[in-house]
């Protein structure tokens, strides 16, 4: 039997409150940390994955690589192992900002980190999303408004990154 992974609790300006059982935050009452990956190619794109239709949040919607944090873990500690497990190496990266978005059914703070590698630098873990692709900066600008296919948390985070202009690629 799996023992149920304990998510760390945050108050409204992301002050560790306590662990609760994950189950505990799939009404959306209680708020959670996440991290979340951008990850760029030398062509400029971004990988997306799409969530598997099992999910609680977000099913069938394309977004970032994400994890929650889970025991004690800091932002950093859960991409490190986000990076890991979604594509079997350890990758350099840096930590680019940090927004809340709370919705009916996720209450988050929302921590987003910026890697790059190239596709046959990583190993796609099969279990891990229903699928993934790459997308021209570009494209997905231009699309990210007017499509139902992405997560809303997604859709929040990346017209932060398109408002401070933190993909352009030359």
């Amino acid at each position: 039997m799996d023992l149920e992974k304990l998510v760390t609790q945050v108050d409204e300006n992301d002050n560790v409150i306590g662990l609760q059982p994950k189950s505990k935050f799939n009404d959306g009452k209680l708020i959670h940390r996440s991290s979340y990956l951008l990850l760029l190619n030398s062509k400029g794109e971004l990988l997306l994955q799409k969530r598997a239709l099992s999910k609680k949040w977000h099913p069938g919607k394309w977004t970032f690589p994400v994890a929650g944090t889970v025991g004690d873990e800091t932002y950093e500690d859960c991409i490190r192992r986000e990076i890991r497990e979604a594509f079997g190496k350890v990758m350099n990266f840096k930590t680019l900002f940090k927004y809340r978005h709370f919705d009916k059914v996720d209450k988050a703070f929302k921590m987003v980190f910026l890697a790059k590698a190239e596709a046959n630098e990583i190993t796609f873990n099969k279990n891990y999303s229903a699928n993934h692709a790459w997308i021209a900066i570009n494209e997905l600008e231009e699309e990210i408004n007017n499509s139902e296919k992405y997560a809303p948390p997604f859709i929040a985070g990346m017209k932060i990154v398109f408002k401070k202009n933190l993909l352009k690629h030359p």
